[in-house]
């Protein structure tokens, strides 16, 4: 578990590579190369001899300039779906007299958030191989990967959370940069520590969660 939630980083540019991130997070348009280089450790995990975590480099602004809009477009389906599920619940419970308490779905929404992270990780997950839409469209695949996922991620996703509601207007760049990095470190770990235990159709079937080459 602590694996999971805390992975240990082995590399030595560390920090000069989550401060350029952190950097190009507050310019607006030009962060969108920061998200292409989170989708980039998201899709490509790399793992030093001791186990640690490795960030890519910083190379090929092309490629980070359309995997930043590809992670930008399911970040803005998953931050729409929280938002509708924490509306549909506050009238909910509107309609059930505890209006004083639950007075607008943005009261909601960082809860709403949590519990869908994982489902969005999931989502991405599904997506990287092939990078096709439709290979996220399959119900029973989600029901699957989140009995594995749901409850350990619920932890990073919380820390992500919390670094939006306290760093949102003033250091809104590092919460993006860090909140996802961490995320994803740790929901690659999880991939790695559940292994072979995760894929729920036989060796020929299996959906290839690592691109060719």
């Amino acid at each position: 578990m602590k694996n999971v939630l805390f992975p240990r980083f082995s590399d030595g540019r560390l920090w000069a590579k989550v401060s350029l991130g952190t950097l190009l997070m507050f310019v607006p348009l030009v962060n969108i190369l920061a998200f292409g280089y989170l989708y980039r450790f998201a899709r490509d995990p790399h793992h030093a001899s001791d186990g640690g975590v490795q960030l890519p480099e910083w190379n090929d602004p092309v490629r980070l300039l359309v995997d930043g809009l590809r992670l930008l477009c399911f970040t803005g389906i998953h931050q729409l779906g929280a938002m509708a599920l924490a509306w549909l619940a506050a009238e909910a419970l509107w309609l059930g007299s505890f209006g004083h308490v639950f007075l607008c779905w943005p009261t909601l929404f960082p809860l709403t958030t949590i519990l869908t992270l994982p489902v969005f990780l999931t989502c991405l997950m599904l997506y990287f191989p092939r990078e096709r839409f439709r290979d996220c469209l399959c119900p029973a695949t989600y029901r699957h990967y989140l009995r594995f996922f749901w409850w350990p991620m619920v932890w990073p996703a919380l820390g992500f959370v919390g670094l939006q509601c306290t760093c949102w207007w003033a250091l809104y760049g590092l919460a993006w940069f860090l909140g996802y990095g961490v995320v994803f470190a740790s929901f690659n770990e999880l991939l790695r520590h559940f292994g072979d235990r995760i894929y729920p159709f036989p060796p020929r079937r299996r959906p290839n969660l690592h691109p060719p080459g």
